[in-house]
């Protein structure tokens, strides 16, 4: 009889990176044979179930039927992404805590899949946290930084495996991204992606930021092409800073990805960004809001980062034109430890597999 996984994660709410990774997490519990059905938490079920053919989705905040997919879970999946966090709000944290323990008072198996964790500023998420995560079942994480997090807060009885990010084991799709640029005029091998979030007390940030890459561009000859990760909040940031061409594209992870794929370079604050220009090694720069994006530029060799707490104009500019200098020996960068972070994804469907008793 197929066993039966739920997905708990930031899913239907138009965010590419989110949804590249509940494709990757998919395809990743696929490949290691993983045979089970699979119901995600969603936003947005109807949008879940249209985007990812084959899964069933049933609305996060409906709790009766929240309560009723738990109870006929032989496994509740907790991730990928970003959620073990409480800088973005500790009212998140709380309801993704809550999932984990209401599996595991009803007694299913509980895994934190591939996740980034933290950053955790007040006791009572640490506290939390710590709970929970030592009455898991399994737990992979995607970077060392986020193991660390939880070895400082005493997370010593359920066994943590690295793992990376299941994004990786999404294709693009270059054949969409060549229809998306060429529909706006975007032709040549001189293209810089760009993308930018909006982020509390930066304003005047982000404005130096799209100046200086407006500069850099200028002097390159390239031409910026904005890679809207979630188009309701980035869409307006990235047409006020008028940093470039911006194709509006619905949440389509994979024609998102094949617009990195075919840029020279991508700057970008959002993690995904990064992570879909890293997954064709093309080299980036980053802006460094959180520390999850200096973590994944230092595990891939992209040495050129602004910090968002000391930018200025002249300093994006100076590690575009840098990056750009440098732009082969970043790319080898990249295709030496890239082929690494695909075989560590598949980690996680393998622990989510024994799990499972497979």
């Amino acid at each position: 009889m197929s066993k039966r996984i739920v997905i708990s994660g930031y899913y239907g709410f138009g965010n590419a990176g989110d949804e590249a990774v509940l494709s990757g997490i998919i395809a990743t519990l696929q490949e290691a044979g993983v045979d089970a059905s699979v119901c995600v938490l969603s936003g947005n079920p109807k949008r879940t179930r249209a985007e990812h053919p084959g899964v069933d989705s049933v609305h996060r905040y409906k709790i009766t039927r929240l309560v009723r997919e738990i109870r006929k879970a032989d496994l509740v999946i907790s991730g990928g992404g970003s959620l073990l966090q409480d800088v973005t709000s500790l009212r998140s944290l709380r309801y993704y805590l809550f999932v984990l323990r209401l599996a595991q008072v009803l007694r299913r198996k509980t895994m934190i899949y591939a996740q980034g964790i933290g950053p955790l500023e007040t006791h009572s998420a640490r506290q939390s946290l710590s709970f929970v995560l030592n009455r898991v079942n399994g737990i992979t994480v995607r970077d060392e930084n986020s193991r660390c997090v939880l070895e400082s807060i005493g997370v010593t009885r359920t066994p943590v495996e690295m793992s990376a990010d299941p994004s990786f084991l999404v294709d693009a799709d270059l054949e969409a991204a060549d229809r998306i640029l060429a529909g706006h005029g975007v032709a040549g091998n001189r293209i810089i992606g760009v993308s930018i979030r909006p982020w509390p007390k930066t304003k005047g940030s982000l404005e130096a930021a799209g100046e200086g890459i407006r500069r850099a561009c200028d002097e390159l000859g390239a031409e910026p092409v904005m890679i809207l990760m979630q188009p309701d909040q980035d869409a307006a940031v990235c047409e006020a800073l008028g940093a470039g061409t911006v194709p509006r594209i619905a949440d389509n992870p994979r024609a998102l990805k094949g617009i990195a794929a075919r840029c020279s370079l991508v700057v970008g604050m959002r993690l995904h960004s990064l992570m879909f220009a890293a997954s064709a090694c093309v080299p980036f720069v980053s802006i460094v809001y959180d520390p999850k994006v200096e973590s994944f530029a230092q595990a891939t060799g992209q040495k050129f980062t602004v910090d968002m707490k000391s930018l200025s104009a002249e300093g994006v500019k100076s590690a575009v034109l840098g990056a750009w200098n440098e732009r082969d020996v970043l790319k080898r960068e990249l295709e030496e430890r890239v082929p690494e972070l695909r075989r560590l994804a598949l980690k996680s469907g393998e622990m989510a597999r024994e799990l499972l008793g497979g």
